[in-house]
């Protein structure tokens, strides 16, 4: 009898673990549960206070240490020594725990370093390339006002002359282009750069700017007027990066076109660029949305605002030239028609 209701327990105990592992296989099938478990992987073995305390280098040495010490404790004196002789189930379970915990504090040290060496790699590899491109621009400009120098007349318009804010854009995207080719390992149907323009005169938005224009894109202005990271960006003056698109759709923060639904998932930057002028304000939306990619992990949020940081300091400097060009076109394009239209 007792050993049928054995048998019992075993079956049934064995039906229930069966059931967990085939229930846990089938949810993985789901995106969302997916990313979940690796959420809460990551949170039980990486990013909460107790996994970092035993991360700490003191503890990391301190118990394979005792643990060790432990070890020869009982096998050299345990015959020897009355608390340990009488007491050989206690110190059993303690060295047992001492093991499990100088076992455990091995693996998460193994895990924090996988993490941290993936989003250190990425980002100095990241910004070695940053620091080069920088470089380029600055040379470029540099020897474009060296050239200009000697083309100057007194009476002429310097400003106008020196400053060509178009050709530096244009530059400045196919060179972040190439980077993030280069860095993320994308291909050139994976990533596209845009810059939308709000008109002052017509008060409409459109892209002024593109790497690629073959491409169908989505209306500016059903972006502005919907639910889009464009649309978060203007309304909050911020820049703002998601690693993935489709959890941001999902949030109401960003607009899947039939690009984003053919390829899957993909990342998005969008970075607001104001100029306010005398007569009216020029407002641009700088982004950056790859296709079939994401540029960094959902769950690593330290890797993710570090391509913020980086892509905002890209921005600015687009910003820097979109400030020119809106400068020149009031002054050169805006005030003229203005004045030919009071005559």
């Amino acid at each position: 009898m007792e050993t049928e209701t054995l048998v019992n327990g075993i079956v049934e105990n064995g039906f229930v673990i069966i059931s967990g592992i085939i229930f846990f296989l089938l949810s993985l099938l789901f995106v969302d549960i997916r990313f979940f478990y690796r959420k809460l992987f990551r949170k039980i073995l990486y990013k909460n206070v107790i996994v970092a305390s035993i991360r700490n280098k003191f503890l990391q040495i301190f118990l394979p240490g005792l643990s060790g010490a432990y070890f020869i404790t009982l096998d050299v004196w345990g015959d020897k020594w009355e608390f340990i002789s009488k007491h050989t189930a206690k110190h059993e379970v303690i060295f047992s725990i001492l093991v499990a915990l100088s076992l455990f504090s091995l693996l998460v040290r193994g895990i924090a370093d996988w993490y941290e060496e993936q989003s250190e790699k990425a980002y100095i590899k990241f910004l070695e390339q940053f620091s080069l491109l920088t470089t380029k621009l600055v040379v470029n400009k540099l020897n474009r006002f060296k050239d200009e120098t000697i083309k100057l007349k007194p009476n002429g318009n310097t400003f106008k002359q020196i400053t060509q804010p178009k050709d530096q854009i244009n530059l400045i995207l196919g060179e972040v282009e190439s980077l993030l080719l280069n860095n993320f390992s994308l291909k050139r149907n994976q990533v596209c750069m845009t810059i939308m323009h709000n008109d002052p005169v017509n008060k409409t938005w459109y892209y002024e700017y593109e790497t690629n224009r073959s491409w169908k894109h989505t209306k500016a202005i059903k972006l502005l007027e919907g639910k889009s990271a464009a649309a978060e960006c203007i309304s909050t003056g911020e820049p703002i990066f998601y690693a993935c698109k489709n959890k941001a759709a999902k949030l109401g923060k960003y607009y899947l076109s039939d690009r984003d639904k053919r390829t899957g998932i993909g990342s998005v930057f969008c970075y607001p660029a104001f100029t306010q002028n005398n007569d009216y304000r020029d407002n641009y939306i700088i982004s950056i949305v790859t296709y079939g990619k994401r540029l960094c992990d959902p769950i690593d949020d330290e890797q993710g605002e570090a391509i913020l940081e980086i892509f905002s300091d890209i921005a600015r400097r687009i910003d820097l030239e979109l400030t020119l060009h809106s400068i020149k076109k009031w002054q050169y394009e805006y005030h003229t028609n203005k004045s030919r239209s009071v005559a």
